[in-house]
């Protein structure tokens, strides 16, 4: 009787003791904060704390979840939870700049009034017809207003870039300006028609349109300095430039630019505005420039992909025939940089005889090169005559021969480079004020693009007739991409810098490492039983002698033997697999075991003696310091 009061007085002390050592850690580690993930998960990113900083006025973040809507759903729970915790990360490093409220729209509310004005998307969850809302709604001190409509678990890697972008266009509202350099007809204009010979009027491409839907465009000519106020520079095929031209782009590149670069050796967009020279689509000419940041873009090549070729029909006598066209590159997930802004979150990019981005040999200080978007290992360089023209997709098929590497489509260019114009600003250039710079004076903030066509209508959209009006359908991301990518290397090198991040959900990798171990133990167990049979039953076709008795087989004392023995190695053979299941069982079940005892018993042990340790600290240090004031008081 007295060991059970013991132990029920034991239990009390133990259960005071753990709720008095919550409380002194709650009241000691208040506001200490430790991100021990991989990766620093839950700590902004240099750039993402600067943007979060960057507001002159206050900035208004209303985080709607409906917390009860998703009750019974862990993983939009625990997601949900992370993206709180991300925008209350936000908040702590705006200073005061960013004012998070946390909203709970439930059914049939105001909030969920509001919350379906501001704009965000409403998930059906149930027959009853509740909607579940897991979304961000901001706005500025002059009613600028930014959504997010849903965040999706499957993009939690662009979750802190999501932000900071909502933050970044918030804290600067003005509508920003692209300047264009191009020598393609993006806004429309006059070609000649060649069965009339007449000038007909062109319409703008609709990427241009898409480009004017985000950004102020402002055509350039190059001859002049580009002017300050320009967020962006876009060069789209730069195929006939003059030096001074070329020059006025040097010179922004060195001084930290954002400029998104188009440039293809087999412009089919040029032939198909009527610009290039009959029957043979031009190439682009910046050779100069890519000379001097140490990259090039082979003249003649394209990249060919057995795996990313797009289908294309092609007439075969009277009938058409479909044939992969190995240049034409559908870039799927297999191609596209999961881990930079621009592509992370696409399904696929169209390219229609795209160059080869490589790093040049013998470059004395080349660019930093980053790949955005590749071919797959099975591509080829292939030369471009190869081609013809009319293009002919067999003889392209024919010609290929896959290699092992993947080909650079498209790729960020960073560091620090010399001029192009060492010796000086070319004839008839304009220098700003300042004077010519010769090296680069920030970063490069450069995205080059070795494809013209990627822009073209032809390869994203279709127009299709919508009750008598012409629409345009999209078959591709090219568009997302284009003005996705003008949109991130426009908002600085902060916005840049917030890349992708690690997932919060992690596998566990050591059980899965277990797993396949045993599965591949198993597997050769079991071919090994399958020889065994095999060889067994060609024993015994051969011992077999057609020997009857009755109308039935009778075996022979060597045959019988012969059974006997598979029978006791099949028996011998599956023991040995229950072995291996029963091996692999125990393992994970250990590891399960020390998990648990290190989250429920190490980690928490720890946790309360280094609170323990900082509370005594802090007392000892208080009461020095209390001793000393008195001392001085008495003296």
């Amino acid at each position: 009787m007295r060991g059970g009061i013991k132990l029920g007085v034991a239990v009390v002390v133990l259960v005071v003791l753990f709720v008095a050592l919550n409380m002194v850690a709650g009241a000691t580690l208040r506001g200490l904060r430790l991100d021990a993930t991989q990766g620093s998960l839950f700590t902004l990113t240099a750039g993402a704390r600067k943007i979060a900083s960057s507001p002159d006025e206050p900035v208004t973040l209303r985080f709607y979840y409906s917390a009860a809507v998703a009750q019974g759903r862990p993983e939009i729970q625990s997601y949900a939870q992370r993206v709180r915790e991300t925008l209350e990360e936000f908040r702590r490093a705006s200073g005061g700049k960013i004012n998070l409220q946390i909203i709970d729209p439930q059914p049939f509310s105001e909030e969920e009034d509001a919350a379906v004005a501001a704009g965000l998307t409403g998930v059906p969850v149930n027959a009853s017809g509740d909607s579940l809302y897991l979304g961000l709604a901001g706005t500025n001190t002059i009613d600028t207003r930014e959504t997010i409509p849903f965040f999706d678990p499957r993009k939690e890697r662009f979750l802190e870039y999501d932000i900071a972008r909502m933050v970044y266009s918030l804290a600067h509202p003005t509508k920003r300006t692209v300047g264009l350099i191009s020598g393609l007809p993006m806004e429309g204009g006059f070609t000649m028609d060649p069965r009339t010979r007449q000038p007909v009027q062109t319409p703008p491409w609709q990427m241009m349109n898409e480009i004017k839907g985000a950004f102020e465009v402002r055509t350039l000519t190059g001859e002049e300095p580009i002017p300050s106020d320009i967020s962006a520079l876009v060069v789209a095929h730069p195929a006939s430039l003059s030096d001074a031209a070329i020059f006025a782009i040097d010179q922004w590149v060195l001084s930290g630019g954002a400029t998104v670069i188009f440039a293809d050796p087999l412009c089919e967009a040029d032939l198909s505005a009527g610009q290039g020279s009959p029957g043979v689509p031009s190439a682009s000419g910046l050779a100069r420039l890519f000379d001097a940041w140490g990259v090039e873009i082979p003249d003649g090549l394209v990249a060919a992909d057995e795996l990313l070729g797009e289908p294309v029909l092609m007439r075969s006598g009277n009938r058409p025939e479909q044939v992969t066209y190995l240049v034409w590159l559908g870039c799927d997930k297999r191609a596209l940089s999961r881990d930079d802004a621009a592509t992370g979150n696409l399904s696929k990019v169209n390219f229609g005889t795209a160059g080869i981005i490589r790093a040049k040999e013998g470059a004395a200080k080349p660019a930093l090169l980053t790949p955005v978007i590749t071919t797959t290992p099975r591509a080829m360089a292939m030369p471009a005559s190869v081609i013809g023209f009319p293009p002919d997709p067999k003889a392209v098929t024919r010609a290929f021969a896959a290699g092992d590497k993947a080909l650079t489509l498209a790729a960020r260019l960073g560091g620090r480079v010399a001029s192009a114009f060492p010796g000086g600003p070319p004839e008839g250039a304009k220098v700003a004020e300042g004077g010519a710079l010769t090296q680069s004076t920030k970063d490069m903030n450069v995205l080059l693009v070795a494809d013209c066509d990627v822009l073209g209508d032809g390869l994203w959209a279709r127009p299709q007739n919508f009750f008598g009006q012409q629409v345009l359908t999209k078959i591709a991301d090219n568009s997302d991409f284009v003005v996705g990518a003008i949109d991130n290397i426009s908002g600085g090198s902060d916005l840049v810098s917030v890349r992708a991040r690690e997932e919060s959900t992690r596998p566990f990798t050591t059980v899965q490492d277990m797993e396949r171990r045993a599965q591949a133990s198993y597997l050769a167990e079991e071919e090994a039983l399958e020889a065994l049979k095999k060889e067994t039953e060609q024993r015994l076709a051969q011992l077999q002698q057609p020997a009857t008795d009755g109308g039935s087989l009778v075996l022979t004392p060597e045959q019988e033997a012969e059974v006997q023995k598979f029978r006791a190695q099949l028996l011998d053979t599956r023991k040995k697999l229950r072995e291996v299941k029963k091996g692999l069982r125990d393992d994970i079940d250990r590891l399960g075991v020390q998990l648990k005892l290190i989250n429920t018993a190490l980690v928490p042990a720890l946790v309360t003696i280094f609170a323990l340790g900082l509370g005594f600290y802090r007392r000892s240090r208080r009461a020095e310091s209390l001793a000393k004031a008195a001392k001085g008081a008495v003296s």
